[in-house]
């Protein structure tokens, strides 16, 4: 991987040779111009250098030759570029999985389920990958039949070492105690009782929803967070249970978002713009009504 990124810097970091790249590019007819930077604070950022690494790979060696660089020897080596096939494909899977746990009311318990979904798919790939399958690692799949070839079994104990490590890595990542004892706060009207300990004064609780034909209702057209917030008087107990899964950040996406709209707003011709009001309108949930503002103030009159 690291060698990806060197690759990245020797072209973008340069200006002479970014502008060189971008002409071969457009000569060799390629679908892109560019490489992309790679930059820790974006989620997709590392996935999409990869991939675009790998569909630039024939224009990245041809300009490497040229420059008489010592990276060009890496795009000579077939198991470097099954490698980058592998990490675009490895890559794509955790920005499905990035994609997935992004948005505004997406709790902790959606996260940890998402993370667990994609860490109990792991094992199987590998043991698909061990017997040749690669249904789930498509470019791999594409540029072996493009070359009729098979995958080398050093690559494939490679591969098959970082799904461990991934794996490993992932387990530690979200710890999901609320399904042993909290589940009933996902759907409190159909969880198993008997689940639940008895010591916990909750049970009562969720005993005397379940005969709430309002609340339930409730629960089939609010999201969960909205449906938690409505009981905050009648089961203060339980709702505080709930709170402290539903209320904390799963991701950093609401800070993301925040730096893309500062990014929006704040540009070259107006870098010198105070943003702190600006800000609070593009990340609030309500929409200002504009025109009752405008109307508010006085036009410039012409003279």
């Amino acid at each position: 991987c690291w060698v990806c990124l060197v690759v990245v810097n020797f072209i973008r970091s340069r200006a002479l040779h970014h502008r060189l790249f971008k002409v071969l590019c457009q000569e060799m007819e390629a679908e892109y111009e560019v490489l992309l930077y790679y930059t820790e604070v974006r989620w997709f950022s590392r996935g999409q250098v990869m991939k675009r690494l790998y569909e630039l790979r024939e224009e990245i060696s041809y300009f490497l030759i040229e420059r008489q660089s010592s990276l060009s020897k890496h795009f000579d080596n077939i198991e470097f570029i099954h490698g980058l096939a592998y990490l675009s494909d490895i890559f794509s899977h955790l920005n499905e999985v990035n994609t997935s746990i992004q948005g505004r009311e997406v709790s902790i318990m959606d996260a940890a389920e998402e993370i667990s979904s994609f860490v109990n798919k792991i094992p199987l790939w590998k043991r698909r990958l061990q017997s040749d399958n690669l249904a789930n690692f498509p470019t791999i799949e594409h540029e072996l039949s493009k070359n009729n070839i098979i995958l080398s079994s050093s690559i494939k104990t490679q591969i098959c070492e970082h799904l461990d490590k991934l794996e490993n890595s992932f387990n530690d990542y979200l710890n999901p105690t609320y399904t042993k004892t909290d589940i009933w706060l996902r759907n409190p009207f159909v969880v198993d009782l008997n689940s639940i300990d008895d010591s916990d004064l909750v049970k009562d609780k969720l005993i005397d929803l379940r005969s709430k034909e309002m609340a339930r209702q409730d629960f089939q057209t609010k999201n969960l967070i909205e449906f938690w917030c409505t009981l905050t008087q009648a089961y203060p107990r339980a709702v505080s249970r709930a709170m402290q899964f539903l209320i904390p950040f799963a991701t950093t996406y609401l800070c993301e978002s925040g730096f893309s709209s500062m990014v929006t707003i704040k540009t070259k011709s107006r870098n010198r713009l105070d943003i702190k009001d600006d800000m609070r309108v593009a990340l609030s949930n309500t929409v200002p009504n504009f025109k009752k503002i405008i109307l508010s103030k006085q036009q410039q009159t012409s003279h």
